[in-house]
């Protein structure tokens, strides 16, 4: 006995795998997915960066002024952590590079408060010029008013983009 044979009908669905068409369509909505994650990750790591650099700008500040904290004496007497401007900043840096260079290092050797301002704007000058772009050739000031009330502004270079940021602190 043979098997009866299923009757064909001109109405039967006819079942097939998927067009070229419908793959090339889910391959473009796909690709275009893909490029808008990568748009998103550019982005996203440009604004981390500088929020970066705006959080190191602003850990410099409170380096600073901690270290003014704990040498009061020179503050008062309205000496070495005043700097009003690019030349008495470039003046502290060569200050600070003559004294590494001549071994007078504070943090192994006891100093006047004169020297320890020295060392501190220079060795924190130093470190700037190393985490910050261009914060070595545009130099941060710091000006000190009769009243304690400092005034500090960091410079520093973002996308090509000048960037500065000024606190105002009384001590």
């Amino acid at each position: 006995m043979t098997p009866a044979k299923k009757p064909t009908s001109a109405c039967a669905p006819r079942l097939e795998g998927f067009s070229l068409v419908e793959v090339l369509v889910a391959l473009l909505i796909l690709s275009i997915g893909l490029l808008g994650l990568a748009a998103l990750q550019t982005t996203s790591l440009k604004y981390n960066t500088g929020s970066y650099f705006r959080t190191q700008a602003t850990y410099f500040v409170y380096d600073i002024v901690d270290r003014m904290r704990a040498n009061s004496a020179e503050v008062t007497s309205g000496g070495g952590y005043d700097v009003p401007d690019a030349s008495a900043a470039s003046t502290a840096v060569s200050n600070y590079n003559s004294c590494k260079s001549s071994g007078c290092a504070c943090n192994t050797a006891s100093c006047t408060s004169s020297n320890l301002a020295s060392y501190d704007l220079g060795s924190w000058y130093d470190r700037m010029k190393n985490v910050l772009p261009d914060a070595g050739t545009n130099l941060a000031t710091i000006n000190i008013n009769a009243s304690k009330q400092v005034t500090i502004t960091i410079y520093w270079k973002e996308q090509d983009l000048s960037k500065k940021q000024t606190w105002v602190i009384q001590l």
